[in-house]
C-alpha cells in the first residue's frame, strides 16, 4: 500500500528570492511588475528565460501588456558579442512564419528591449498555435551545481527528453546553495552563465526544448518542498512535480527512508501526489539494484517513477568531482574532454 506521509510543515517565515517574485508576479497576472524586473535584469545581461515556459494565458497577457508600457522603458544596451544574439536571429526566421516552438524559444535568447516587442507581437499574432503546441507538455525539472557543468549534465537533459518524448521539455536552474556543498569554486551568477551557454550551444540538445531559468535552487521557497518546484510547474502549466535526478540520489533517499536516518526531506518528496521522478540510469550503475529501490519507492509510497536510460558518450562516467580531480593532477586534455566534450569540436 502507498505510505500516506505528511509533508514538511508550512513555514510562514520562508521569503520568496527576488526570482521567485518574479514568479509570483507573473502567475498573479502582475504584469507591469513583472516587466519591470524583467527590464532590470535584462540591463545586467541576464534574459527573460521564464517566459519561454510560461503557459499561454500568462504570456498573451504578459505580450498584450507590453504593447501598452514598452515605451516607459530605457532602451537596454546589448552585450558585446553574445553568443544569444546568433540564436535569436536563427530562429526569428522560423518563428515569424508562425512556429510556436521556434517563438516560446525566444526569449531566452533576448537582449533587448526591441527583441521583446518582437517576440510579443508573435505571440499575440500565434496565440491558437502556441495554446495547442503548449497543451499537455510535460516540464521535467532539473536542478544541479554545475561546479563545473559537465557532458553527464548535458547527456542527462537529453536522455530525458528522448525518453519522454517529444511533447517534452526541460527546465533547468542552478543550486545557489546546497545542503551538503558548503562551497564553490565560482559564485552563482558565474555557474549560471557558463552552464547556460555551454546548455544552448550545445550540439546534442535541442535548445528549443531547454531553458535555463534563473531561479536559484537551495534557497527561498526552496527550503520548504515542494514550493519551488510547484511554483515552476505551475507557471509552466504542468499539472506533476517533474523532477529529474541521477540514481545516486534514487538510491540515497530510498536508503535513508529504509534506516528512519534524515529521512524527513526524502519523505515529503516522495509523498507529494504530484511527484513524478525521472531517474538517470547511468552506464556504470547495477541496473538490478537501482530497480529494486525504485520498487521500493513506488510500493512504499505511490510514487510515479520513470526509469531514464542515459545516452552513451566516449569517456568515463562524467562526475563534478572527477573533473576537479583530473585538473589537480594536471590532466588538462582528459578534465577538458569530460567537461567540454561536444563543445570542443
Amino acid at each position: 500500500m502507498p505510505m500516506s506521509a505528511e509533508h514538511l510543515q508550512p513555514r510562514n517565515d520562508i521569503e520568496p528570492t527576488p526570482e521567485e517574485q518574479l514568479l509570483l508576479k507573473l502567475g498573479n497576472k502582475a504584469y507591469r511588475a513583472s516587466a519591470e524586473y524583467i527590464v532590470d535584469e535584462l540591463q545586467k545581461g541576464r534574459s527573460p528565460s521564464i517566459l519561454s515556459i510560461t503557459r499561454p494565458d500568462l504570456l498573451v497577457g504578459f505580450a498584450t501588456a507590453w504593447r501598452s508600457f514598452a515605451g516607459d522603458f530605457d532602451p537596454v544596451r546589448p552585450p558585446h558579442d553574445s553568443y544569444k544574439k546568433a540564436h535569436f536571429d536563427r530562429l526569428f526566421d522560423s518563428a515569424a512564419m508562425g512556429d510556436p516552438a521556434e517563438i516560446e524559444a525566444l526569449p531566452k535568447f533576448v537582449t533587448t528591449l526591441g527583441q521583446i516587442g518582437l517576440v510579443a507581437e508573435l505571440i499575440l499574432d500565434n496565440q491558437a498555435s502556441i495554446q495547442d503546441w503548449h497543451a499537455g507538455r510535460k516540464y521535467i525539472q532539473y536542478l544541479g551545481t554545475f561546479d563545473p557543468q559537465h557532458i553527464g549534465h548535458r547527456i542527462a537533459v537529453q536522455s530525458s527528453l528522448t525518453t519522454e518524448g517529444n511533447d517534452s521539455s526541460a527546465v533547468i536552474h542552478v543550486m545557489e546553495q546546497h545542503p551538503r556543498k558548503k562551497s564553490f569554486t565560482a559564485s552563482y551568477d558565474e555557474r549560471y552563465e557558463i552552464s547556460e551557454e555551454r546548455f544552448y550551444e550545445s550540439t546534442l540538445l535541442d535548445n528549443t526544448r531547454i531553458t535555463q531559468v534563473d531561479v536559484p535552487g537551495g534557497v527561498g521557497l526552496a527550503e520548504q518542498y515542494p514550493r519551488q518546484m510547484e511554483l515552476i510547474a505551475d507557471i509552466s502549466g504542468d499539472q506533476e512535480h517533474r523532477w529529474l535526478t541521477g540514481s545516486d540520489k534514487l538510491l540515497l533517499d530510498a536508503a535513508a527512508v529504509r534506516k528512519g536516518v534524515s529521512a524527513q526531506k526524502a519523505i515529503a518528496r516522495f509523498s507529494d501526489p504530484k511527484m513524478h521522478a525521472y531517474i538517470t540510469h547511468r552506464k556504470s550503475d547495477d541496473r538490478q539494484a537501482l530497480e529494486n529501490e525504485i520498487d521500493f519507492v513506488t510500493d512504499y509510497f505511490g510514487t510515479k517513477v520513470t526509469l531514464v536510460n542515459e545516452l552513451p558518450y566516449d569517456c568515463a562516467p562524467a562526475s563534478s568531482s572527477r573533473v576537479k580531480k583530473l585538473r589537480s593532477e594536471g590532466r588538462h586534455i582528459e578534465a577538458n574532454h569530460m567537461e567540454l566534450y561536444e563543445l570542443e569540436q
